[in-house]
């Protein structure tokens, strides 16, 4: 199967950040800014840099870009014309999926008008995701479902690790169910011991593959289901997924 080709358009933070994300997972990425400086100390980290000019076609189309498989412009706030205009050329060259950065409702309503195939805003997003997590400290995620119950991921409790359900009793005790967990691939936990600075990069490399709508090649965590209740112990770095009351949820958080 042949690698995706994957460019990503503006080496802001945020732009860069995904670059290089996609770059641990394996991914073929090539950078573009209209910054030389800025190419100049990332073309030793992607597979590939440009420095271009993304809103004339010509250098679009001698560049290649429209054999890309995404692309994702991440153009910042101080430039919304071009953001605009790079979708548009995008759409116009065929480019099968196009990920595009909005920074207002406005500009989502354009770029989807344009030809965006997905739109992320990640200052909304982010500002969500601590939101909740201010409002439910502990709470990785959580789905509410109707009746009050809900579906969360946890960090595992210390007083859980080296022990089963069974020795838990986690239904009988906190009225919650326990799905599954997610736990690190045992090539990941190899990975995490010889770079230790970096071990946090592991679950945000999953999430901005998830966030961009893009497979995660060797995915570093792996989703555990029927766990048996008597022969399965919980590990150090498990996350838990669990349904039940949200106030249940939280005594089980600080058990």
């Amino acid at each position: 199967m042949n690698q995706k080709q994957l460019a990503i358009i503006g080496m802001g933070t945020f732009g860069k950040e995904i670059a290089l994300s996609l770059m641990d997972s394996n991914f073929s990425v090539c950078a573009i800014d209209s910054d030389v400086d800025i190419i100049e100390g990332l073309k030793e980290q992607v597979t590939s840099a440009l420095v271009l000019d993304t809103t004339q076609e010509k250098a679009l189309l001698e560049a290649e870009i429209n054999k890309m498989d995404t692309v994702v412009v991440a153009i910042g706030t101080g430039n919304l014309e071009n953001s605009i205009l790079t979708t548009a050329l995008l759409k116009q060259l065929g480019v099968p999926h196009i990920i595009a950065r909005a920074t207002s409702e406005l500009h989502e309503r354009i770029l989807h008008q344009v030809g965006a195939s997905m739109i992320i805003n990640p200052e909304r997003e982010m500002g969500s995701r601590l939101a909740r997590q201010i409002a439910r400290p502990g709470f990785l995620e959580m789905i509410a479902l109707p009746g009050g119950i809900c579906i969360a991921q946890l960090p595992l409790p210390d007083s859980f690790i080296e022990k089963t359900l069974e020795e838990i009793e986690v239904r009988k005790r906190f009225s919650v169910n326990v799905l599954g967990i997610q736990r690190l691939t045992k090539e990941a936990m190899e990975k995490q011991k010889q770079n230790d600075a970096r071990k946090e990069m592991k679950r945000s490399d999953i999430f901005m593959g998830q966030m961009l709508g893009l497979p995660v090649p060797g995915c570093d965590m792996r989703l555990i289901v029927n766990i048996s209740p008597s022969q399965d112990h919980f590990k150090s770095g498990d996350i838990l997924v669990v349904m039940g009351r949200e106030e249940d949820i939280k005594n089980l958080l600080e058990s």
